[in-house]
C-alpha cells in the first residue's frame, strides 16, 4: 500500500498496486474488481461482472495496459471517476455509487436496495435523454 504524505492542503489518499488481467487497457478513473477467474492472489484485477460486483477494489489512478501493473486508489477524494447518469434519476452528491456489470463505469444506487457503498458522488450528475458516462468527483472508502 502507498499512503500519501501528510499535507494539510490535500485530501488523504491510499493506493494499492494491482495487475491488469482484463484483456484491455484500464483507463484512469475506471472501477476495477478482484479477478477470480484464475488463481486468486490479491493482485489481479479485471472489469466488473455480475459475479464480481461485490469484489470492488477501487479506481484506476492512471491508465494500466493489459498484463501490466499499476496503481488503484482505494481511499480518499478522486477528482475524476468514470460515472454514468440515467434517463430518469439524477445522481445527487453523497449518493452511493457501485460498479456496473460488464461496464467500465460506476452508477448510482440508493440505500433502499441494501447495497453498502464504497464510492460516493462528490458532485451531482443530472439526467440525460441519452445517458453517457463522464468523469465526476467522488469519495472512495474501499479500504
Amino acid at each position: 500500500m502507498l499512503f500519501q504524505r501528510v499535507n494539510r492542503t490535500d485530501a488523504e489518499k491510499v493506493f494499492i498496486i494491482v495487475q491488469n488481467v482484463a484483456s484491455a487497457t484500464i483507463t484512469a478513473g475506471y472501477p476495477v474488481v478482484w479477478d477470480i477467474t484464475a488463481s486468486v492472489d490479491g493482485v489481479r484485477v479485471s472489469k466488473p461482472a455480475t459475479a464480481t460486483l461485490s469484489l470492488f477494489v477501487g479506481l484506476a489512478n492512471a491508465d494500466i495496459s493489459d498484463s501490466s501493473y499499476g496503481l488503484v486508489q482505494v481511499y480518499g477524494y478522486k477528482s475524476q471517476a468514470y460515472v454514468t447518469n440515467h434517463t430518469a434519476t439524477a445522481i445527487a452528491a453523497g449518493q452511493a455509487l457501485v460498479p456496473t456489470n460488464a461496464q467500465w463505469y460506476l452508477s448510482g444506487t440508493t440505500t433502499a436496495d441494501g447495497i453498502s457503498g464504497f464510492v460516493y458522488a462528490a458532485e451531482a450528475f443530472a439526467t440525460a435523454t441519452t445517458p453517457a458516462a463522464a468523469n465526476k468527483k467522488v469519495l472512495i472508502r474501499a479500504l
